[in-house]
C-alpha cells in the first residue's frame, strides 16, 4: 500500500518560472467588490462553462483521460490553463511507489482549496489584526496518475469554483450564459488597470501558500532560534516575512561557522539537493572543507521556493553574517534562478557547478542507456575525472559519442555546452579542493536519508542538524589533538617529508605523504636544458602517460602540467621527483598553503569591518556589532586551551573592558560638554539686551529764548564799547 504525502507547502511556479517575491508591484489582496457584477457568490458554484478561453489559445479545456508524457507537462498544463481562466494553483497531494520510492500519482487544486486551521500558534497579549483568508473550500482540482506504460493519465477532474475567478485579457464571458452585464463589467473583462484583475502574477502572490504561515511551526522556530541566540551572541539568524508578515525564508549560522569561514573561505559550496522535509522545502546549506579535510558548515537555510528572489534574500543574508567577504570560489547546482542571483550578489567570484550533482543527474536522466550499455557510465567518469588535457577531454568525449551514437542526446549536448563549469580539466589552474568536496557532498547525503523522511517535522529536522553539527565540532577537536599530541610515522628518512610532518595537519600530511612515496615510483628524463629546465616523468611500470615538469634554477620553483598544486594546495609526485633530483631537501613558503597547515586558524590579524557606504547609523552599529562578536568568539577559542592562557586571556579582556569604559564615558563626557556649550550658546542668543533711557532735557520756552537773545545782545553792545575805548586810547 502506497503512502500518501501532503504538500500544502508551496505554491507551484508557473511555466514562466514567476519570482514570487519580486517586489517590485504591489500583490492583489483580492478583497473585490463582486457586488457590482449584480452576482450573488457567496454559496454559488460558478461552472466552468461560464467563461470561454479567446479562440487565439492553443489551450483547450481539460477532461478525464487526458494523456501527458510527465507529471512536469501535466503540471505546466494545468498552470497554463489556470493562467488563462484565472485562479491560481499549488501542488495538494503526492502518492509514492513502494517498489522505487518514485512519484506515481500528483493533485494540483485550486489555490482557494480546503480551510485555514483555527488553531492559534501563540498569544503574546498583544492585540493583533484580523487579516483575511484566501481559502473558502473550493474544490477544482486535477489529478494525474502514472501508468504502466510511463504516461501520465487524468483520473479525478472538478472544474468548477466556488469563488468568482479573477480573468486575465484573454478570457471573455461568453455571451449565451452571461446576458447584459452591468456598465462596472469591465473588471470582468479584465480592462481594469489598477485593481489588479488582469495582474495574474500578483494574483498568484498574494495567495501563496506558506508552510510558516497560519498552523505553520513559525513559533516553534523563531523560539528555538532565539534561545540559541541567547546561549551565544555570536549566532546569526535572519528571517523574512511576505506581506502578511508570515515567514517565508529563515536562514541562521553559528558562531563556529562565521569563525571557520574566516579560514576557509576560499572555496564555498551551496547545496540544495535534499528536500525531504516535511513541507518539500529546499533546505540549503554553505559548506567547506577545513584543515583536516573535514567538511565545515558556514550556515543552513530554508526556502520557500527556489526562486531568484528567493536566493538573492539567501545570499545577501549570508554574506553579512560572514562580514561581508564574498568566496573566491562558489559551488552551485546548475539552475537558472541561482545562476542569476549569484551574478548579483558575487559578481566577482568564481561560479562553477557542481561535478557531483552532475553525476548523480546522469544516473536519472541516463538510466535506459545505462541498463542497455553497461560499460558507458565508468566510460563516462574515466573522460571526466582522468582526462589531463582539454585536447583529450574532447576526444574521448566524441570516441564515447560515436561509440554509443549518442549525438543526438539532448542531456549530454547540454552538458557539453557548459562543461567550462563543471568538468576539472578545465579549471585546473584555479584552487578547488574538488576530490574533498565530493567526498563530503556523498556524507551529508547519506546523513540526511538516513535521519530524516517527508513526515519529519520542522523543528525536529533543525534540532537533529544541530545535533549532527554539533557531532561535526566534535571531530574537528579530535582531530586537533591528534594533529598537537601525536607523531606520523615517516617512512623515508627524506628531510621534505620530515619538515612536512611538522607543518601539515595530519589527515593532509597523510596525503602528502602519500605522493611522496609515490614519487619514488617515478624517473625523470631532462628534456629541455637552460634556465627553466623541462622534465619528462614517466612512471616506471606504465610509460604511456608521461607529465612534463619545468623547474626554474634561479627560484627552485617547478611546476607540472598535472596541476596538481594549483587545485588542490599539496605538491604532486611529479614535482616531489624532480626535487628529489635537482637537490632540493626542503619545502619554499610558495608551496606550503597555510589552509593546510596546523596553524590555518592562529592568525592574529584582526582586519577591520569596512562599512559600505550609504548605510545608516543602526545599520552600521549591526555591522560593528557583528565583526566585533566574530573576534571575540575567536579571542575566547584561543585563550580557553589551557588554565594558563584562560587567565592571560581573562586579565587582557578586563583590561581591555576597562579601556573600551573609560573611552566610552570620556566620549560621554565630551558630548555633555559640547550640549552643555551649545544650551549655553543658545541662552546667550535669547537673553533680551538692557533698555537705554533716554536724556531729561527742559523743554525751551519763548521767553527764555527772549533773554537768551537779550544776554547775547548786552555782551555783544559791551564788546563793542571796549573796542571803542581802545581805539580812543590810542588816538
Amino acid at each position: 500500500m502506497d503512502g500518501a504525502l501532503s504538500e500544502d507547502g508551496g505554491l507551484i511556479r508557473d511555466i514562466n518560472h514567476m519570482d514570487l517575491n519580486d517586489n517590485s508591484t504591489d500583490p492583489s489582496h483580492m478583497a473585490l467588490a463582486l457586488g457590482a457584477f449584480g452576482i450573488e457568490l457567496n454559496n454559488a458554484s460558478i461552472p466552468s462553462d461560464f467563461l470561454q478561453l479567446d479562440s487565439s489559445t492553443d489551450i483547450g479545456e481539460p477532461s478525464v483521460g487526458m494523456e501527458f508524457d510527465s507529471d512536469e507537462a501535466a503540471k505546466e498544463y494545468y498552470i497554463a490553463y489556470a493562467n488563462h481562466v484565472g485562479f491560481g494553483v499549488r501542488m495538494n497531494k503526492s502518492r509514492r511507489s513502494r517498489k522505487d520510492d518514485s512519484v506515481i500519482m500528483r493533485r494540483f487544486v485550486c489555490t482557494r482549496e480546503g480551510f485555514h486551521s483555527k488553531r492559534v500558534i501563540y498569544d503574546d497579549g498583544k492585540k493583533k489584526r484580523k487579516r483575511g483568508t484566501s481559502r473558502e473550500g473550493c474544490m477544482a482540482m486535477i489529478e494525474v496518475i502514472r501508468k504502466d506504460h510511463g504516461k501520465w493519465i487524468v483520473t479525478k477532474l472538478v472544474t468548477e469554483h466556488t469563488h468568482m475567478v479573477t480573468l486575465p485579457g484573454k478570457v471573455r464571458p461568453r455571451d449565451d450564459k452571461i446576458g447584459a452585464a452591468p456598465s462596472s463589467s469591465g473588471l470582468l473583462l479584465g480592462e481594469s488597470s489598477g485593481s489588479g484583475f488582469n495582474n495574474l502574477k500578483n494574483f498568484n502572490r498574494g495567495i501563496r501558500v506558506n508552510p510558516f504561515g497560519e498552523g505553520g511551526e513559525a513559533q516553534g522556530l523563531l523560539e528555538y532560534l532565539k534561545r540559541k541566540q541567547a546561549e551565544n551572541p555570536a549566532f546569526f539568524y535572519a528571517i523574512q516575512v511576505d506581506n502578511n508578515n508570515c515567514m517565508t525564508n529563515v536562514f541562521w549560522a553559528d558562531a563556529k561557522a562565521r569563525m571557520a569561514y574566516r579560514h576557509f573561505s576560499d572555496a564555498v559550496t551551496f547545496d540544495t539537493s535534499y528536500k525531504k522535509t516535511k513541507y518539500m522545502m529546499p533546505f540549503a546549506t554553505f559548506r567547506g572543507v577545513n584543515h583536516h579535510l573535514q567538511s565545515v558548515t558556514f550556515g543552513c537555510a530554508l526556502l520557500m521556493d527556489e526562486t531568484k528572489g528567493s536566493y538573492v534574500w539567501l545570499f545577501e543574508t549570508w554574506l553579512a553574517a560572514m562580514g561581508s567577504h564574498p568566496p573566491a570560489l562558489l559551488i552551485a547546482d546548475r539552475d537558472k534562478a541561482m545562476e542569476g542571483a549569484i551574478a548579483r550578489v558575487f559578481p566577482n567570484t568564481r561560479h562553477r557547478f557542481c561535478k557531483w550533482h552532475i553525476l548523480s543527474r546522469c544516473k536519472q536522466k541516463l538510466s535506459d542507456i545505462y541498463l542497455k550499455h553497461t560499460t558507458l557510465k565508468s566510460d563516462l567518469k574515466e573522460c571526466i575525472n582522468n582526462s589531463q588535457t582539454i585536447e583529450e577531454f574532447e576526444t574521448r568525449w566524441e570516441c564515447i559519442l560515436d561509440r554509443y551514437n549518442l549525438w543526438d542526446n539532448a542531456w549530454l549536448q547540454l552538458l557539453y555546452n557548459v562543461r567550462q563549469q563543471w568538468v576539472s580539466v578545465y579549471q585546473k589552474d584555479a584552487f578547488f579542493p574538488e576530490l574533498y568536496v565530493s567526498q563530503q557532498s556523498e556524507s551529508l547525503n547519506k546523513f540526511f536519508k538516513s535521519n530524516f523522511n517527508r513526515k519529519t517535522s520542522l523543528l525536529t529536522f533543525i534540532t537533529s542538524f544541530d545535533q549532527a553539527m554539533a557531532a561535526q565540532h566534535e571531530k574537528e577537536a579530535q582531530a586537533d589533538f591528534t594533529t598537537l599530541f601525536s607523531k606520523p610515522l615517516l617512512r623515508t628518512p627524506s628531510p621534505i617529508e620530515k619538515q612536512a610532518a611538522g607543518i601539515y595537519t595530519r589527515a593532509v600530511f597523510d596525503r602528502f605523504q602519500e605522493e611522496f612515496v609515490e614519487s619514488l615510483g617515478f624517473y625523470a628524463d631532462k628534456i629541455e636544458d637552460g634556465p627553466i629546465s623541462r622534465y619528462s616523468v614517466t612512471k616506471e611500470e606504465d610509460g604511456s602517460r608521461s607529465y612534463i615538469v619545468r623547474f626554474s634554477e634561479s627560484d627552485k620553483k617547478a611546476r607540472c602540467t598535472c596541476c596538481m598544486f594549483e587545485y588542490s594546495g599539496i605538491l604532486c609526485r611529479h614535482i616531489l621527483r624532480v626535487f628529489l633530483i635537482v637537490g632540493v631537501r626542503t619545502l619554499s613558503e610558495e608551496y606550503v598553503m597555510k589552509r593546510w597547515t596546523r596553524d590555518a586558524m592562529t592568525s592574529i590579524v584582526l582586519e577591520e569591518r569596512v562599512v559600505e557606504p550609504g548605510l545608516s547609523f543602526p545599520e552600521c552599529m549591526v555591522s560593528w556589532y557583528n565583526d566585533l562578536c566574530n573576534d571575540v568568539v575567536r579571542f575566547g577559542m584561543e585563550g580557553a586551551i589551557s588554565s594558563d592562557l584562560y587567565k592571560v586571556a581573562k586579565a587582557a579582556l578586563q583590561k581591555a573592558i576597562a579601556e573600551v569604559v573609560a573611552a566610552k564615558n570620556m566620549q560621554r563626557k565630551g558630548q555633555q560638554n559640547m550640549q552643555r556649550f551649545v544650551r549655553l550658546q543658545k541662552m546667550q542668543y535669547k537673553m533680551p539686551l538692557p533698555k537705554l533711557q533716554p536724556k531729561k532735557t527742559p523743554a525751551r520756552t519763548v521767553q527764555q529764548d527772549e533773554v537768551g537773545r537779550n544776554k547775547t545782545g548786552i555782551k555783544d553792545n559791551s564788546l563793542s564799547l571796549t573796542d571803542s575805548a581802545l581805539s580812543g586810547g590810542t588816538h
